[in-house]
């Protein structure tokens, strides 16, 4: 096999892109400055003027003020120390045919998952796969980082765990729980894995 030379890869960057990228860093450490670590969210109802306004999902541009408000990187989870305990949160709400159930928190020492529930209800509604796009909203004291961790489900149900820091209180009595809608614009399709081999068990 014969050695080729290393090519450059065409670059069609060019003084128009060069403007448009400048302004989106100015304004976007000009907002940084704004907010000051604050959570600032624009209401639904300005949120959909947009969607309508430039064409774009809602859930791409949650996605996008969402990441302009988080103010640390994602815990991993093999950082999220020791399990303290596990915590009811035992809340439903019904919307368009789907049951959605915050069940409960387990909190570790330096993070919390809260795990949601999603069913349908129609039984008779052939679904073969749910496919969320949403993100857990909380409000409280103080102002909580939220990442999606995971999610599967099939048959009309799926669940979703979102993984909380700082680690949300035992007492969730002046928490308040929603879910938003929340979609990266270059989300990729998950990777298909088929298992068809014979498995046998001695």
């Amino acid at each position: 096999m014969a050695w080729s030379e290393l090519k450059m890869i065409p670059n069609e960057y060019n003084d128009e892109v060069k403007a448009i990228d400048e302004s989106l860093i100015r304004l976007l450490t000009e907002r940084k400055a704004l907010s000051n670590g604050r959570r600032l969210i624009p209401s639904r109802e300005l949120v959909q003027e947009w969607s309508n306004q430039y064409g774009l999902d809602i859930p791409q541009i949650n996605w996008l003020l969402n990441s302009l408000n988080s103010s640390s990187t994602p815990i991993m989870l093999n950082e999220s120390g020791e399990l303290l305990n596990v915590l009811p949160i035992m809340k439903k709400s019904i919307v368009d045919g789907f049951e959605y159930s915050l069940t409960h928190s387990m909190q570790h020492e330096n993070s919390s998952i809260v795990f949601v529930e999603i069913q349908q209800l129609q039984n008779d509604v052939n679904t073969g796969y749910i496919r969320p796009q949403l993100l857990l909203d909380i409000s409280g004291s103080q102002q909580y980082n939220v990442h999606r961790n995971g999610s599967h489900g099939g048959g009309g149900h799926t669940q979703i765990t979102f993984l909380i820091t700082p680690r949300l209180p035992d007492n969730m009595n002046d928490v308040r729980f929603a879910l938003i809608p929340y979609a990266p614009p270059m989300e990729s399709s998950p990777k298909e894995v088929i298992l068809d081999q014979d498995v046998q068990f001695d």
